[in-house]
C-alpha cells in the first residue's frame, strides 16, 4: 500500500496533510460515504477520509462562529430590552411621584385657601355683629338720654318708662335677630367654603388616579412594544443564523464535491482485468 505514496504528491489541498491523513485513516477505516469511495484507490480513500474530516472541522468552526454571533446578538437584544423595561418602570415611577407631589401641593393650597376664607368670613361676621351691637347700644343710649318730664302723674310716668323699656327690648330683640342671621349666614358661607374645598380635593384625587391609570397604560403598551421588538429581533437573528448555516452547508457541499472529484481524478481505483487464456482444442 505504501507503494502508492508517490501518487499523493499530485494532490495538493489546504485540507490535506499526508502524514496526518494516514494516521486519521488508520483510526477511521470503516467509511460510510455518500460519495462512492469505490472509485478511489486505497491511498485515495485515505486522502479522502482525512480531507473530508478537515473540511468537516473547518465547517464546524464556521457554524459555531455563526452560532456565537446569534447568541451574542440575542443576549444583546435581551439586555437592551431589559434596560428599556427598567427605564420605562423608572419613568413611570417618576411620573407617579410627580403626580403625588402635585396633588399634595394642590390639596395643601386648597386647605390654606379654605382656612383663609373661613377666617375671613368669621372676621367679617364678627365686625357686622359688632356694628349691630354698637347700633343697638347707641339707640338704647339715645332712648335713655330722653328725660321723663317732671310733674307727670305716677301713672303717666310709669307708662312712659314702660314704653321706653319696650323700645329697648325691641332694640335688643332686633339686634339679637340680626346677629343670629349673621351667624346663620356665616355658617352657611363656611359650609360652602368647606364643601367647595372638599369637592376640589376629591376632583384632584380622581384626576390624579386617572392620570396614573393613563401612565400605567402607556407604560404597559411600551413594555409590550419592547417585548414585540425583542421577539422580532430574536427571530431575525435566528433567521440570519439559519440563512448563514444554509449558505455554509451549500458552500461546503461544493467544497466536499470539488475535493472528492480532484482526489477521484488523481487517485482513481485501478481495475484489474483478468487475462483470457485461449485454450486450443
Amino acid at each position: 500500500m505504501m507503494d502508492n505514496m508517490p501518487n499523493l504528491q499530485h494532490y495538493a489541498s489546504p485540507y490535506y496533510d499526508p502524514v496526518k491523513a494516514h494516521e486519521y485513516y488508520m483510526k477511521n477505516r470503516e467509511l460510510k460515504e455518500r460519495r462512492s469511495v469505490r472509485k478511489l484507490s486505497d491511498e485515495g480513500k485515505k486522502v479522502w477520509s482525512y480531507t473530508k474530516n478537515e473540511i468537516k472541522n473547518e465547517k464546524k468552526t464556521k457554524v459555531e462562529a455563526e452560532q456565537e454571533i446569534k447568541k451574542q446578538r440575542t443576549e444583546e437584544f435581551r439586555s437592551n430590552a431589559k434596560a428599556m423595561r427598567e427605564r420605562i418602570s423608572s419613568r413611570l415611577k417618576e411620573l407617579n411621584e410627580a403626580l403625588s407631589q402635585r396633588a399634595s401641593q394642590q390639596k395643601k393650597t386648597i386647605d390654606e385657601r379654605k382656612k383663609s376664607d373661613l377666617e375671613k368670613i368669621g372676621a367679617e361676621t364678627e365686625k357686622k355683629k359688632q356694628r349691630v351691637e354698637a347700633k343697638k347700644e347707641s339707640e338704647i343710649e339715645k332712648l335713655m338720654s330722653i328725660p321723663i318730664p317732671d310733674g307727670l302723674s305716677k301713672a303717666e310716668k310709669s307708662k312712659r318708662i314702660a314704653e321706653r323699656n319696650e323700645k329697648i327690648a325691641k332694640l335688643r330683640s332686633d339686634a339679637k335677630s340680626d346677629k343670629d342671621k349673621l351667624s346663620d349666614r356665616s355658617n352657611s358661607d363656611k359650609d360652602n367654603v368647606r364643601n367647595t374645598a372638599t369637592n376640589r380635593k376629591q376632583q384632584i384625587t380622581e384626576d390624579t388616579k386617572s392620570e396614573r391609570q393613563s401612565n400605567s397604560s402607556d407604560a404597559s403598551a411600551e413594555r409590550q412594544q419592547v417585548s414585540n421588538d425583542l421577539k422580532t429581533a430574536v427571530a431575525a437573528a435566528r433567521e440570519a443564523y439559519k440563512a448563514a448555516k444554509e449558505s455554509i452547508d451549500q458552500t461546503y457541499e461544493e467544497i466536499y464535491q470539488r475535493e472528492f472529484d480532484r482526489i477521484a481524478a488523481e487517485m482513481p481505483k485501478v481495475s484489474k482485468r483478468k487475462r483470457k487464456s485461449n485454450k486450443k482444442k
